[in-house]
């Protein structure tokens, strides 16, 4: 009988199934206790420890201090390390006047322009035309890359509000879901600021996908969709500093990617076991843009704009003036909203980074980015300014391939409204009432998913840093 057989083998080897099996559940318990206290060490930070942030306001003229998490305040603790500077400061004053409706206009009528031409070059999308392309290799590479179709998973859309947007990892992304959930009537302005989750994840709760893909072209022929570029390089930077500038702010990214950077390219001693800016770069340069992570991508891979008809192109750097633009367009009100930003990379912080960097490597980066930086127009002038040269040759025909400047520079224009605004707060020493839509003190609160809008107010404009 076969079925006796099978029993009398069971019955044999039962012992010794039963003591594989408890050995293994005792190594799983050990192993799990390990991995706890390994953890629990590594998180004795100053966020681990629910310690409240703070942050300094003046109201009228006097100083004051106001701790996010929780109403108690701390009791005074001993630094376990020297303080580093990574925290994103910025000024918060009522904004200065918006640039002109026709100053506006041909901005974005060139960004749009740039975008077009780009994509047309690169035979991308709507604008490829079959026997235009006249691409080098490499740039061929890049395009394999790319997806192929539009990815309007990733997008955004208001049917009833007529606006749509691409989020994307450190253009501002939780900054701007927040303005589409008050546009739900849902959320008012404290709301937003309360968040327990990030706020794109609300966001896409709030505004799910249509019912099918055809659905998207239809609807997007008739709403304003935005796009936010940032300088790719500038993308890095912002991402290396949430991410693995710090360990005991942000431990999941040193023990992910931090301790492997380090292992494979510190060459000597360091006094910090965080990688550096160079490290983080030499890392970035020898993985391929597929396999990391929706900050280190480029954001054509992300939102394909040369597949998806935007029709609005905010920057990062002027993403509070772009945004009321596009209000304007969509003839939507104004939102009451007090999360007044600008951001500013001064030259002294831009050079503390770059200048860890070789002139072959901001190139090499711009090659990794090219199709970013033609998109969208940026330039890489400064940034080689404050690289150190390296004893590698220069390409003289990628020289000449270098990206300029564009002729209107919203930015510029916007800076040097600022200053203006705070060089009158300065003489006359009187505090002014926030506009409508403008800016009071915000008590938003921070998180490890958008560090950006950490948002501390200073009046000293030379201390105006991104990140």
């Amino acid at each position: 009988m076969v079925f006796p057989g099978i029993i009398r083998r069971i019955n044999k080897n039962l012992p010794n199934l039963l003591q594989a099996l408890l050995i293994i559940c005792v190594i799983h318990y050990m192993g799990q206790g390990v991995l706890f206290r390994v953890q629990r060490k590594l998180h004795m930070g100053r966020f681990a420890k629910n310690e409240p942030s703070t942050t300094t306001r003046t109201i009228n003229g006097k100083v004051m201090q106001v701790h996010k998490a929780g109403f108690q305040k701390p009791a005074k603790t001993r630094p376990t390390r020297p303080p580093r500077s990574t925290t994103t400061t910025t000024t918060v004053t009522p904004p200065p006047p918006r640039p002109s409706f026709s100053v506006m206009e041909d901005v974005h009528k060139y960004r749009l322009e740039t975008l077009h031409k780009a994509c047309a070059r690169w035979g991308l999308g709507k604008w490829s035309k079959t026997g235009t392309r006249n691409l080098t290799d490499e740039e061929l590479t890049l395009t394999l890359n790319l997806p192929k179709a539009p990815l309007y998973q990733q997008l955004l859309v208001s049917e009833k509000r007529k606006l749509a947007t691409c989020p994307t990892s450190r253009t501002g992304a939780n900054w701007l879901a927040k303005r589409f959930l008050q546009l739900t009537g849902n959320y008012d302005d404290l709301q937003v600021r309360k968040l327990r989750e990030p706020a794109t994840s609300v966001a896409r709760h709030a505004y799910p996908y249509l019912t099918s893909w055809e659905k998207y072209p239809v609807v997007l022929s008739n709403t304003i969709n935005i796009i936010v570029a940032r300088h790719p390089l500038e993308r890095l930077l912002a991402s290396y500093r949430h991410t693995l500038e710090d360990a005991e702010r942000n431990p999941h990214g040193y023990l992910h990617y931090g301790r492997r950077i380090v292992r494979t390219y510190r060459q000597q001693p360091w006094p910090h076991k965080e990688p550096t800016f160079g490290e983080f770069v030499k890392f970035i340069l020898a993985k391929d843009t597929r396999h990391m992570e929706e900050a280190w991508q480029p954001i054509a891979r992300h939102c394909t704009p040369c597949h998806i008809d935007y029709n609005l192109i905010a920057n990062y750097e002027t993403l509070w003036y772009d945004f009321q633009y596009a209000m304007d367009k969509a003839e939507l009100p104004k939102l009451n909203t007090t999360d007044y930003i600008s951001y500013w990379l001064t030259p002294e912080k831009r050079s503390e980074y770059f200048s860890q960097l070789t002139v072959t490597q901001v190139l090499q980066l711009y090659k990794k980015y090219k199709l970013d930086f033609q998109l969208f127009g940026y330039s890489i002038d400064e940034h080689m300014a404050d690289a150190k040269p390296g004893d590698e040759p220069l390409d003289p025909a990628l020289l000449l391939d270098l990206p300029k400047p564009p002729p209107i520079q919203l930015e510029k224009i916007i800076y040097q409204e600022e200053n203006f605004v705070l060089t009158g707060e300065r003489e006359t020493d009187v505090a002014q009432a926030p506009v409508p839509g403008g800016s009071s003190p915000s008590n938003e609160d921070t998180s490890n998913e958008d560090m950006d809008e950490n948002i501390m107010e200073s009046s000293d404009r030379a201390n105006k840093v991104l990140e």
